[in-house]
């Protein structure tokens, strides 16, 4: 697999010889950049052809495989550095591990509001304006959402407290 691998990266990137670590982490670190703004590229074009597509009244095998692109490309890199454990953050003193989880929880607050308000107003407000339906908002709709973000913030805390770890010097 390793020997795939590598005859794939030379002839992706174009080089007959071997590269000393330097011109490696350019190669890698420019690839990296890469697959962050294609993965960027590929949610716009994928709520584009998400948004002709409810105009259109009907789903086409863009807008699936732009997801199954997305998602395949999210699961590998997260399975992939979660494995190797560079995700890991180690603190050696209690302090500074109480402030990364105040801060954390901050965070992970912040992205279970925006994503509830997001999916708030494009599920109730642009979806059913795209497709020349009544918008109807009622408090069903702001519960609902509000505990969809709520569990979205919470799953994000604990998986971001996953990547935390204190280290006892006893």
């Amino acid at each position: 697999m390793k020997t795939l691998e590598e005859k794939l990266f030379k002839h992706y990137i174009g080089y007959l010889d071997e590269r000393d670590e330097y011109q490696k982490s350019i190669i890698y670190n420019t690839l990296a950049k890469v697959n962050m703004y294609s993965f960027y590229l590929i949610s716009i074009l994928m709520m584009g052809s998400l948004i002709f597509d409810s105009i259109n009244h009907q789903f086409t095998f863009g807008t699936f495989a732009l997801f199954f692109i997305q998602q395949f490309n999210a699961y590998y890199i997260f399975i992939k550095i979660r494995k190797s454990g560079v995700d890991t953050t180690e603190f050696y003193d209690n302090a500074t591990y109480i402030l990364q989880l105040k801060r954390l929880k901050k965070q992970s607050m912040m992205a279970g509001i925006q994503w509830g308000l997001w999916m708030l107003i494009m599920m109730e407000y642009i979806f059913p304006a795209l497709e020349g339906e009544k918008i109807e908002v009622g408090l069903i709709s702001f519960v609902i959402w509000a505990c969809g973000g709520a569990f979205f913030g919470g799953t994000m805390y604990l998986l971001g407290k996953l990547k935390l770890k204190k280290v006892d010097n006893n």
